[in-house]
């Protein structure tokens, strides 16, 4: 049995991998759970599949049948374990994922932002304590095995799928009456509220850009994003003799998750096996006029240094301001693209360092916010 530590045990990503653990009865033992709040999920949780070693960030315990620990960092010193899953969401999720790393234990992440915000140091420090992380991202976990398959030299491009989102047809002199309500109505995925907004504007994608360069090592000229509304197609390869390969499966994050932890797993079907009865697939380039925070993925790429961060964070900031009815759905985008005309050209080499670019770009975003 492999030792897990679920870290956002009651959010989307936790919620999919205990679920999937208990349906198919995986070589899997939870050891450990976190959680920000939700303080009795997280109890139930611990009591469903009896797990003793709890974190919870508002440091509320009810129950003493359960060891309460401080910080994840206590968690992870007082319980062993062979991988931890990070399925935090958003910026905090990188400190997290720096206490695993540091520790040499093997990472599955589901937090790109501990990637995107991370930089080249977090690799660095898995390089030097043997720590491993492994991509759980379906998209970034689909490019993984198509690599593992081929050889990384004989690929041209990486090609990410993009659902396209809600608002994929609907016409850019209509963004302007975009609610909230219609944002967090995704037509394919079923996610938190902050993910399911960035994957409206496209913002996810543009982070997960970041993130596949980062983990493969491929540069913005060998990174394209191909809008595939019906996500079945994963993620592509395309080969330098022209030969193009793809992941497909019904969208469901099940295998992305479980293969993090434990490999490829034949026992069971993790995943409704695709059927090709009035299977249809479709294609198109993204429409960067309509979606900008997009485009300006590929320029992050090419300045580096502290502007993927800066991205990230004022992201952040806009999101939770859309989402409290503070800022249209049009200011959201405007906002970090104005943060982004500011120099960060200053590169992070420390988790301190990330934490002061990320709060410089928060404090740009919330002052345009206030401008408004």
């Amino acid at each position: 049995m492999k030792r897990v530590i679920i870290l956002g045990a009651t959010g989307s990503i936790g919620t999919t991998c205990l679920n999937s653990i208990r349906e198919n009865k995986l070589p899997l033992n939870v050891v450990g759970i976190s959680a920000n709040t939700q303080v009795q999920k997280l109890e139930k949780i611990g009591d469903d599949f009896h797990v003793r070693s709890l974190h919870i960030a508002s440091n509320r315990a009810h129950c003493d049948c359960f060891d309460y620990y401080s910080s994840i960092a206590e968690l992870l010193d007082s319980t062993e374990c062979d991988i931890v899953l990070n399925g935090i969401s958003g910026f905090e999720g990188l400190a997290a994922s720096t206490e695993v790393l540091k520790r040499g234990l093997d990472l599955a992440l589901a937090n790109k932002e501990s990637v995107v915000s991370g930089g080249s140091y977090i690799f660095k420090l898995a390089e030097k304590t043997g720590s491993k992380i492994i991509p759980v991202d379906s998209e970034h976990s689909a490019i993984k095995a198509l690599l593992d398959a081929h050889k990384s030299s004989h690929v041209d491009k990486l090609i990410i799928t993009a659902s396209g989102g809600p608002f994929r047809t609907l016409p850019l002199s209509e963004f302007k009456n975009i609610t909230v309500e219609r944002a967090l109505n995704h037509p394919t995925w079923k996610m938190g509220k902050k993910i399911t907004i960035d994957s409206s504007t496209l913002a996810n994608k543009a982070l997960e850009v970041i993130e596949a360069s980062y983990l493969f090592n491929f540069d913005k000229d060998h990174i394209e994003v191909v809008v595939h509304p019906q996500s079945i197609v994963h993620s592509m390869i395309r080969m330098k003799d022209g030969a193009i390969y793809s992941q497909m499966g019904t969208p469901n994050m099940s295998l992305p998750i479980i293969e993090g932890l434990l490999g490829t797993y034949d026992d069971c079907n993790l995943v409704k096996p695709l059927g090709f009865d009035a299977l249809s697939l479709t294609f198109e380039k993204p429409d960067f006029k309509k979606f900008p925070l997009l485009k300006i993925s590929y320029d992050i790429l090419e300045s580096g240094k502290g502007y993927p961060i800066a991205f990230n964070g004022s992201n952040e900031v806009a999101v939770v301001s859309f989402l409290d009815n503070q800022i249209t759905y049009l200011q959201l985008q405007d906002c970090v693209l104005d943060v982004m005309q500011n120099d960060f050209s200053i590169a992070s080499s420390s988790l301190e360092e990330s934490i002061e670019i990320d709060k410089r770009a928060r404090e740009l975003a919330r002052n345009y916010i206030k401008q408004l």
